[in-house]
């Protein structure tokens, strides 16, 4: 893919119902920052347009960030991916970076490996300490016939989908010459996780890393 920053847009997935944390943890405040924040300055530091897939109306207003809902309601990460692409198409953009909003430690070294190592292939995803990671991983229309193939499925997994379109591996190896790949991709599910969040994230700016 030539100039591959320039046709890569960059989207945030906050469609979950946050049941394991209580509360909507898109906006709740983790390190001095609404948690959804990070991922979006993460996807900004490497150059990338941003916008969000949510239903919440209230986090683009807050953000002040471009924001839609699925097409369809429901259907989970694989529902946000599709919408995510098809927004794509629209701006004219050949993909999309999808990044979870739960993932405050993802860089923008680490996403500009991940587009820097697009070409032929119709998606690419790191390996981290926990395997592939489909929430921080990036992925071109050429996955849209599988998608729509797989909506009302009894597998609607992105493992899933990224087996299917038989998708490139950023290795866990080239990760941790840009990250800590046992922190990098972790992602906050509770406020437990929140505020062990927030204190690696105050040791890291403490460390100048």
């Amino acid at each position: 893919m030539s100039e591959a920053k320039e046709l890569v847009f960059g989207v945030v997935l906050a469609g979950g119902v946050s049941r394991r944390f209580g509360r909507s943890k898109a906006l709740a405040e983790i390190g001095g920052a609404p948690l959804i924040r990070w991922s979006m300055d993460a996807l900004g530091a490497a150059g990338l347009p941003v916008g969000v897939v949510t239903a919440d109306e209230s986090i683009g207003a807050t953000l002040q960030v471009s924001s839609r809902p699925d097409i369809e309601p429901g259907l989970g990460p694989l529902g946000g991916l599709w919408t995510a692409l098809e927004w794509a198409l629209e701006r004219g953009d050949t993909a999309v970076l999808l990044l979870g909003c739960d993932m405050p430690f993802v860089t923008g070294e680490v996403i500009r490996l991940i587009f820097g190592r697009a070409g032929s292939a119709a998606a690419v995803a790191p390996m981290g300490a926990d395997g592939l990671q489909p929430l921080c991983a990036l992925y071109t229309p050429a996955c849209l016939p599988e998608i729509e193939k797989r909506i009302h499925s009894d597998d609607r997994s992105l493992h899933g989908l990224l087996a299917a379109v038989d998708a490139e591996q950023v290795s866990e190896q080239e990760v941790a010459a840009v990250a800590d790949p046992n922190i990098v991709f972790w992602n906050v599910n509770t406020e437990a996780d929140g505020t062990r969040a927030a204190e690696l994230l105050a040791a890291t700016r403490r460390s100048g890393q």
